[in-house]
């Protein structure tokens, strides 16, 4: 596109062509205004300005002279009147961010409509003032005019995208309408309003190069501003994907015994007889404690047992019982597979035949199917039929007819049957074993106990 240029491609129907906003309704005049009397379009929705950006169109209109597009403007005067009424009657907490980007511009200067970038490099290219059209009738049209600045030369990125669209839309457009008019296609616009939802934090992440589809994945499996504050700082700082941040926050991992640490129950504490005088009796006619309290005191041979084990056992000294490193090991694994189920079926096939062709082999216990039931219906998005017998949950899986859903339960089935296996006391862990652990660092980043490396002989 040439130097300049200022909008998409317009998409129009093949029967009935459709004026495109940027098209004049009526010859306009060529005016030169001053630079200094331009200003931005309160609605455009860049926020980024690249230098390099601005450099390449700075040296195109050297090359050329100036700019092949005249700028479009508005005269503020004309652009605050429309706007003010029309922010106050439908968004009127937008009224204080119109007044402080043209509240206080002199009357008389100009709104840029279309051609900011232009300003911007004139006046780097050395020049004083723009070639204008002034298009007041366009005025109503504003927020959706700054969306395509330099749209094919200079890209807007997602969220730039997202507020322009939302703007055409808040002004009373419809996404259909929006979707003329751009040249995009209306599901294109859908996902990117949706970008909106996302927090400030996950929203400059964005703008400064998280993949869309990453956002997208947290938005889909995450609800709440805390779960995908969280996600964003998992993939931050473990650098895994969305997909398995998203699984993280909703099935957290399990706490492991440096967390939580086995309690004792202190014994009960030994009741203290009441003390009375020596002239007074004691409780129920006890005969009065005297000159010699030796004789009174109860012997060891006559306190119960409880009272013996409560004398020679001080509760603060008493031990905590060492964490059983199989268990620990055996919860950090419930968790991953957890996880893992979360996440859906694997997208590599051969590896989740190798963790169900054992299963199969094996023929599942009813065990496993209960632990597969329990987890696939306890998740947080719970998967499958709303049955609580598993018997009756598999049955319907299986009538249902759901390719995805049948592989998922299996999935879950195979996951169960492995980690019965390897729960198993006295068993050396064998290539099954290896498999298993495998899966779920692939699937999960899992990344075995110093236990667990120890029964695969350190591999």
């Amino acid at each position: 596109m040439a130097a300049g240029a200022s909008g998409p491609t317009m998409t129009f129907g093949r029967k009935k062509k459709t004026r495109s906003i940027w098209d004049d309704p009526d010859a306009v005049e060529v005016i030169e205004i001053p630079l200094e009397q331009l200003h931005p379009n309160p609605f455009n929705p860049r926020l980024v300005y690249r230098d390099e950006d601005i450099d390449d169109l700075t040296e195109s209109i050297k090359a050329e002279g100036g700019v092949l597009q005249d700028l479009s403007v508005a005269e503020v005067e004309g652009f605050l009147e429309y706007w003010r009424a029309r922010l106050a009657e439908t968004q009127p907490e937008k009224l204080d961010e119109l007044e402080d980007k043209l509240g206080s511009v002199p009357a008389g200067d100009y709104v840029t409509l279309i051609g900011h970038n232009r300003a911007i490099s004139l006046a780097r290219a050395g020049h004083d003032t723009a070639p204008c059209k002034v298009t007041n009738s366009k005025i109503p049209r504003a927020r959706l005019l700054g969306l395509p600045e330099n749209m094919r030369r200079i890209p807007l990125n997602p969220i730039e995208e997202a507020l322009g669209f939302q703007g055409a839309l808040d002004d009373g457009m419809l996404q259909a309408e929006v979707a003329a008019q751009t040249g995009c296609k209306q599901p294109h616009i859908s996902r990117r309003i949706k970008l909106l939802k996302l927090p400030s934090e996950l929203q400059k992440a964005v703008m400064d190069g998280l993949a869309v589809s990453e956002a997208e994945i947290l938005l889909d499996r995450l609800t709440t501003r805390e779960q995908l504050l969280q996600a964003w700082l998992v993939m931050k700082e473990e650098g895994i994907k969305a997909a398995f941040a998203a699984a993280r926050v909703l099935s957290p991992p399990a706490p492991t015994s440096s967390k939580t640490k086995a309690k004792t129950k202190p014994a009960p504490p030994v009741p203290q007889q009441q003390k009375h005088s020596p002239d007074e009796p004691g409780p129920e006619g006890a005969p009065a404690t005297g000159a010699n309290p030796e004789e009174k005191k109860p012997s060891r041979s006559v306190l119960g047992a409880s009272d013996q084990q409560t004398e020679r056992t001080n509760p603060e000294e008493q031990k905590e019982p060492e964490p059983d490193p199989s268990a620990e090991a055996a919860q950090l694994r419930v968790q991953a597979c957890r996880t893992v189920l979360e996440l859906g079926v694997p997208s590599n096939p051969r590896e989740t035949l190798r963790l169900l062709a054992p299963a199969l082999l094996a023929a599942p216990s009813k065990a496993a199917r209960e632990t597969a039931h329990e987890w696939l219906r306890s998740s947080a998005k719970p998967i499958g039929p709303d049955a609580a017998k598993p018997d009756k949950y598999f049955a319907e899986v299986s009538a249902s007819g759901d390719a995805k859903l049948t592989a998922h339960v299996a999935l879950a089935v195979a996951l169960a049957v492995a980690e019965q296996r390897a729960s198993t006391a006295n068993r050396p862990w064998d290539a099954q074993d290896r498999d298993y652990l495998a899966h779920l660092k692939s699937a999960v980043n899992y990344q075995p106990t110093e236990w667990e490396q120890d029964r695969l002989g350190g591999k």
